[in-house]
């Protein structure tokens, strides 16, 4: 008995025992309770924040360095159609320029032709196309033909302008020739049918550079 009382602590012990261990609770409480704002940049370890650790949607736009993401950092698959484009990428591509002449297209009537050009300079061809708003463009640099219509091609239907008219496009200057005319179905003048048909005075040479109407619907 007297050899076990002997082992017993004694009270000094058992207080040091009590404080050291109060004490290292104190610092483990200290260590995972870090006051307010106490951690900044010097305490974070260089490539400490992981992915992991990001709350997601947390980085914006404000957050990332203006001109520093590339295309390597972003995904296009998974970037939406601009609206503009979706309506660009239903449309059908631009049809061909359809040429005067070229198999399959409307002739020169009368006698017309093209203007040639010189070594190392030409002209557009006579030739017209259709636009996606329906707006028909003619081109070339042309001589019409012979009396008394002067017509150069006629429009296949669809490139005509409207029924029973005539549009007039003055090409050159005042006093110069290059009046063009280009006419709708079922017109007629002097008793000449001219359906479709683009004349202007006969046997004069004329522009068809930047002429534009609507075709009939």
């Amino acid at each position: 008995m007297k050899r076990l009382m002997s082992r017993r602590p004694s009270p000094a012990l058992i207080v040091a025992i009590v404080a050291l261990v109060v004490a290292m609770a104190g610092t483990g409480y200290a260590a995972t309770q870090l006051p307010k704002n106490s951690v900044g940049t010097k305490q974070i370890k260089a490539n400490a924040v992981t992915t992991a650790k990001i709350k997601k949607n947390a980085v914006t736009g404000a957050k990332v360095k203006k001109g520093t993401l590339t295309g390597s950092d972003i995904n296009l698959n998974k970037l939406g159609t601009v609206p503009s484009a979706s309506v660009a990428n239903s449309l059908a591509p631009m049809e061909a320029t359809h040429l005067v002449g070229a198999p399959g297209e409307p002739g020169f009537e009368g006698g017309a032709f093209n203007i040639p050009g010189a070594p190392g300079f030409g002209f557009q061809p006579a030739g017209f196309y259709k636009d996606h708003n329906g707006v028909v463009h003619l081109q070339g640099f042309v001589v019409t033909g012979a009396a008394p219509v002067g017509a150069v091609f006629t429009l296949p239907t669809g490139f005509r302008p409207a029924p029973g008219t005539a549009i007039f496009f003055d090409q050159f200057p005042p006093g110069e020739e290059g009046v063009v005319l280009v006419a709708g179905s079922s017109t007629v003048s002097g008793g000449f049918a001219l359906d479709g048909k683009v004349f202007a005075a006969p046997e004069s040479a004329v522009s068809l550079d930047g002429i534009t109407f609507r075709a009939a619907g």
